[in-house]
Parts: C-alpha cells; structure tokens; sequence
C-alpha cells in the first residue's frame, strides 16, 4: 500500500492499552475465576502487543534495508528516545532498588536492557543492525532464522519459568544476564524479520483470515495450560506469532476503519508514559482486588492519555521525548 493505513494507526493505539493490562494484571495471588480471567489477560491476549509492534516497525522498514543513511538516522532516533527515557525512569528505578524490590545485579541489568518497558527501544535499536546485516540473505535461510530464534526463545523460557533449570544455576544466570528470551535475539529480530516479509506471507495470512477466532481461542486455551501447570509469566506462546500475523494482515488489508486522523504519536506516547502513571494510581488505590484491578486500569489508561497529550505539547518545542 503506498499511502499510510490509518488501520495500524488504530491498532498500534489498541496495542499500547493492551501494554498497560498486560502490566498491571496479576498471573498469580488472584484465586478462582478471577486468578484464570487475570491470568488470560496478562499471559494471554496482551501478549499480543509487542509483537504486534515489531512486525509493524518492520514492515514500515521493508523497503528501507538498503537505505543506510534512513536505518541510521532511524535507529539514531530509537536510541536517543531509549537513553532519554531511561535517564526520565531512573529516579523510580534508584527508588525500588533502594526498597530492595530487586537487586544491584538486577539494578545494573535494568540500566544495560532498559528499565521495564524500555529494553523495547533499545532492542529495536540492535534489531535494525540484525536486518541491515541479513538483508541479502535468502528467504530460505531469514524464514529457518525466525523459525529457529522464535523457537529457541520459547523453549528456553519455559525451561527457566517452569523451573526445570532452576538446579542448574548456569543456565539461570544466562536467561538473567541476556535480558531472559524477551530480547533483540529471540524476539524482536524475527518479529521485525517476519514485518519486512510481509509481502512474501501476506497472500497464505490472507487465506488464513478465517483462522482468527480460532487461533484466538487456541491462544487462550494455550494460556490456560500454562495456568494450569502453574508457569508464571510468558512472553513466548506457540500461537502467538501465527496470531499476531493473522491480525496484522486483516488490520492492514482492510478498507479503513475511521476517517480520523490520529496523532501518529499517541501509540508510542502512551507506551512510553504508562508506567508512571501505573505508580501514581498504584499509590492511592493499592488494593489488589480483581474489580479493583479492572478501575485502575481505566485510570491508569485514562492518565496516560494525559500525560501524553502533556508530553506532546512539551515536544513541539524539544522534540526529545516522542
């Protein structure tokens, strides 16, 4: 498509929110009904966000990869967001360490890989180089590469979730000290590498438009297993990236949802915002109730428009933070 889809505008908006869900639902200490519904949602269905964004900044990067002086400024730009975030998050960062929530490895690790949500920029940073170097590579081999990091990802992450490596500490400790499997390596890399293929899967994810419930209760009864056997939290799932692919081809293929423009920055403004306001609302609600969970989400997403619509009035004049 030559002129921009406003359909992935709206999707990456949807994506962000399910960011903030993704990060404020418990996968434990919620009982019954409310600890499965829980669980779904933060093992579940917003595990499709993430992903979800690197095939998009992909895609927007398929015609790119030959483009030197483009690649570098764009990722010049990722990365200067990724050290102007961090340097914003590191007051909360010396707080929680100083609270004792984790500890100076884990302070160190947060400092290299990004503090919560942004060891996202600076993947993205490191995945563009991986697309630049693999760019001439046959679709044989980029297809067996995606295949084989996604799977290496998932399987090693269960391993360590699980517990099945927890007597051998070595293995632990490189999970740990490579940011675990949620990295540039095992997850953004194919992601975006799956994105600047579009134009190779698009015609079989077409075929495959019908799939899109099911795969989406196959997803959800994938997360219930893993409920069920009592692993904690996942970033990989067998059938999230068929998922993601699904989506993002009916997103892009269709005729466009709305004639609004929207601000092109929202979807980033809110992801970069949220766990702030995920704080301030944390700090007169602490009560850790499912129904109380589902009202500071509605908060949580409602300050993080805010703060947004705030930052972005601040970047028309220092365009430093979006």
């Amino acid at each position: 498509m030559s002129a921009r889809n406003s359909n992935i505008d709206v999707l990456k908006i949807l994506m962000a929110f399910l960011v903030i869900a993704l990060h404020i639902f418990p996968v434990v200490k919620l009982e019954g009904i409310r600890g499965i519904l829980s669980y779904e949602i933060a093992n579940g269905i917003t595990r499709i966000a993430v992903p979800t964004f690197f095939i998009i900044s992909g895609y927007f990067l398929r015609n790119k990869l030959d483009d030197t002086i483009y690649l570098a400024k764009y990722a010049k730009r990722i990365l200067f967001l990724y050290l102007v975030w961090q340097l914003l998050y590191l007051p909360d960062l010396i707080r929680f360490y100083r609270l004792g929530r984790f500890p100076l490895s884990d302070a160190v690790l947060k400092l290299v890989f990004g503090y919560w949500h942004l060891w996202y920029l600076f993947a993205t940073v490191l995945a563009v180089g991986l697309l630049y170097v693999t760019r001439n590579w046959s679709l044989r081999t980029k297809g067996l590469l995606i295949v084989g990091l996604l799977f290496f990802g998932y399987g090693f992450q269960i391993l360590v979730q699980s517990e099945v490596l927890k007597p051998y500490k070595i293995w632990t400790d490189i999970y740990q000290y490579m940011g675990t499997t949620r990295n540039f390596l095992f997850f953004a890399f194919p992601c975006m590498l799956i994105g600047v293929l579009y134009e190779q899967w698009k015609t079989t994810a077409a075929r495959l438009n019908g799939l899109f419930f099911p795969l989406c209760i196959g997803l959800l009864a994938e997360t219930y297993f893993y409920y069920s056997i009592h692993v904690k939290a996942l970033d990989f799932l067998l059938l999230l990236i068929p998922f993601c692919m699904v989506l993002f081809s009916i997103v892009n293929e269709s005729k466009a949802m709305t004639t609004l423009q929207f601000n092109t920055t929202l979807s980033l403004g809110v992801y970069l915002c949220h766990p702030y306001c995920i704080r301030l609302v944390y700090e007169f609600l602490p009560q850790k109730t499912f129904e109380y969970i589902v009202l500071k989400y509605v908060l949580i997403s409602l300050l993080a428009l805010v703060s947004w619509w705030l930052i972005e009035k601040i970047n028309r004049k220092f365009p430093w933070f979006l």
